[in-house]
């Protein structure tokens, strides 16, 4: 994830830990893409192998739809077995209405 993601890094989470709560359960109010006060639509989520070799990383953003058409896979250098870049729409409490 380029810049969007930095900042929310996650590590130590398990895969129980992803199981219970969904990536897109709880999304903040506004993009989290800084000056950006339109709401998300989607989750873009990236894990890889931290810099040091010590561990997982796994970053997530709430991004609308013009920030999430901006991302991409950011660290592919540091990819193994487990990476993951994933973008996932949002789901709402209103969209369970519909």
């Amino acid at each position: 994830m380029a810049q969007s993601a930095k900042g929310i890094r996650e590590m130590g989470d398990t895969d129980a830990d992803r199981e219970r709560e969904p990536e897109s359960a709880n999304p903040p109010g506004s993009c989290h893409r800084r000056g950006c006060d339109n709401p998300p639509e989607f989750v873009v989520l990236e894990r890889y192998q931290e810099e040091t070799g010590h561990g997982t990383v796994e970053a997530r953003a709430f991004l609308c739809r013009a920030h999430t058409a901006e991302e991409s896979p950011a660290n592919l250098d540091a990819a193994a077995g487990d990476y993951v870049f994933r973008v996932e729409p949002v789901s709402r409490p209103d969209d369970d209405a519909a």
